[in-house]
């Protein structure tokens, strides 16, 4: 049975590992990208399960990978410290969760997106 698949869009290499090891606990396989060029880029291969999504990346605000995603019906999580407001309507169609929060609880957010998605 394939392993379900979460992106992790974000560009603070601890943030990423942290999320990463809780995402791996809960059954996922994972993958990570800090810049918005490559996520889109990404997004052209594969079909993830999940996203988690932060508003700013190493080269720019992410509405551009929020757009895909809410285009190909992909649940993601805005993870970010950074206010959506203003910044994009795709956003709107994600879950917001504000930095910082036990990653154990975004992973289990992720499961639960994942899983309505699969149904």
């Amino acid at each position: 049975m394939r392993k379900s698949l979460a992106l992790i869009f974000e560009d603070e290499p601890i943030i990423v590992t942290s999320i990463e090891s809780s995402l791996k606990a809960a059954g996922f396989a994972v993958a990570s990208e800090p810049s918005c060029v490559r996520a889109r880029q990404i997004l052209a291969l594969v079909q993830p399960d999940v996203v988690i999504l932060d508003v700013l990346l190493r080269d720019c605000v992410s509405s551009s990978v929020a757009e895909e995603l809410v285009a190909r019906n992909i649940p993601f999580v805005i993870y970010s410290a950074t206010d959506i407001e203003g910044r994009g309507e795709a956003f709107k169609a994600g879950t917001f969760v504000e930095k910082p929060v036990n990653e154990c609880v975004l992973a289990a957010l992720a499961s639960s997106l994942a899983a309505h998605r699969a149904l």
